[in-house]
């Protein structure tokens, strides 16, 4: 059952780097068929092979793919860009974990949100 490269699997190869999602990619790609992929991405000693990789699934799946990935992660990047916070006492930035952050994690000011 060979299918080759998919979208999902193509998408799923870059959180190959996160070790906690391995174990999810691994699953993915063999569903598509890439056994040897997988393989290769374990015996890899450095991610040089995971770079070869990388360009080999952007030859197989095509621009159109490529594209629409990166289309999807520029929006992650908005939303989240969206979320961020910026200091404007000190310029630090940072993900909130409140919705309405009190301080600044950085120069502890109540009045981040403020300028001088």
């Amino acid at each position: 059952m060979k299918k080759g490269w998919t979208k999902k699997s193509y998408d799923a190869l870059y959180n190959w780097i996160d070790k906690t999602k391995r174990p999810q990619v691994k699953k993915i790609l063999l569903s598509d068929g890439l056994e040897d992929v997988v393989n290769r991405l374990e015996a890899a000693q450095n991610m040089g092979e995971w770079y070869k990789i990388t360009h080999e699934a952007v030859a197989a799946v095509g621009s159109k793919i490529v594209e629409q990935s990166a289309n999807e992660a520029e929006k992650e990047l908005d939303v989240m860009a969206a979320k961020c916070c910026t200091c404007l006492r000190c310029g630090y930035n940072w993900m909130p974990k409140a919705k309405a952050p009190k301080q600044c994690p950085n120069c502890k000011s109540m009045k981040w949100s403020s300028e001088r």
